[in-house]
């Protein structure tokens, strides 16, 4: 009879373990604007981020990793499916995801990386539900590097599409550092990455003294195409994404977006704790990095100042 309680017992312990309901996972909508290397460094450390924190997809939570592959009216649509499969939160890459999510997601937390701030896109007011880290686009470093470089800089080009509101607000800055500078801005608009050789070359027959690529999703998918023009007709392409120097441009100072993606991961981490505080939902990246590709500045006729190559993150030969 002892053996026989024994048993009941155990069999009475599993059907009630099976009869737990089980723990519902934890839903993460991501959306990207487009396929690139840059963001997909930004991508790969949200979730790092979140799997450093015990956060796993496939384990305890699920993502649904969409991309808009470039067209900007692609993220509404992805949004609006997220809100229809009820997840618990968006993690947005890229400025134009972030505004998207900003204006259509209202009761879900927002967390953004790879994008600038609310106020400095013109947003007039922002959302109580969005986190997330910015960068404060350090446009006199970056000035201050071309002209290390170029001493007697008086032109440069960019080109860019108004359509992106990054692009927009970051043609703007540096328009005014040029301009507090003495130094003329010419620019070509793009509405896809089709326009670039053609905003290229109406640049380059400007007499500019060099171009640069700064926050614009749409060039840089095309920079390759950018790269080739530049070196042929020996005009340096300075960008403001550092790792866009693997696709020819000649120098790039900017976020490290491993990190910053890093950085925007752990947001997500402390909403999920449910620990974020009003204070500090919305912060600036922490860390910057100088790549200067050196086979690029060669072909593209830059001298790069013994100075600046001993501040370099990474020099790429």
């Amino acid at each position: 009879m002892k053996h026989f309680h024994f048993f009941l017992s155990i069999l009475l312990l599993f059907c009630l373990a099976g009869c737990q309901p089980a723990q519902k996972k934890i839903t993460i909508g991501y959306v990207q604007i487009t396929p690139d290397p840059v963001l997909d460094a930004a991508k790969a450390g949200v979730f790092r981020a979140l799997a450093d924190s015990g956060f796993i997809d496939g384990q305890n939570i699920k993502i649904l990793d969409n991309n808009a592959q470039g067209d900007l009216s692609m993220i509404n649509m992805i949004l609006q499916s997220f809100l229809s499969q009820n997840v618990d939160m968006v993690i947005t890459n890229s400025t134009p995801c972030m505004a998207g999510a900003a204006q259509t997601i209202r009761n879900i937390p927002i967390v953004f990386t790879v994008a600038f701030s609310p106020d400095q896109v013109g947003m007039k007011t922002t959302p109580d539900n969005l986190n997330g880290v910015f960068d404060p686009l350090k446009t006199g470093d970056f000035v201050d590097l071309i002209q290390l470089c170029i001493p007697g800089l008086k032109r440069i080009g960019i080109p860019f599409n108004n359509a992106e509101p990054n692009a927009e607000y970051s043609e703007k800055m540096l328009s005014k550092e040029f301009s507090r500078r003495g130094i003329t801005l010419v620019t070509a608009g793009v509405t896809s990455s089709n326009d670039i050789l053609q905003a290229g070359q109406y640049l380059a027959s400007q007499q500019i003294d060099a171009m640069v690529v700064s926050a614009d999703n749409t060039v840089y998918l095309g920079l390759p195409v950018l790269a080739k023009l530049a070196s042929d007709q020996k005009i340096p392409l300075f960008v403001t994404e550092p790792l866009q120097v693997e696709k020819g441009a000649c120098i790039g100072f900017g976020a490290n977006f491993e990190q910053w993606g890093y950085q925007s991961g752990l947001k997500a981490v402390e909403i999920l704790k449910g620990r974020v505080s009003a204070g500090n939902r919305i912060e600036p990246i922490i860390k910057y990095d100088l790549i200067i590709n050196r086979k690029a500045c060669a072909e593209q006729g830059l001298q790069v100042p013994d100075s600046l190559t001993s501040r370099a993150t990474r020099i790429i030969n």
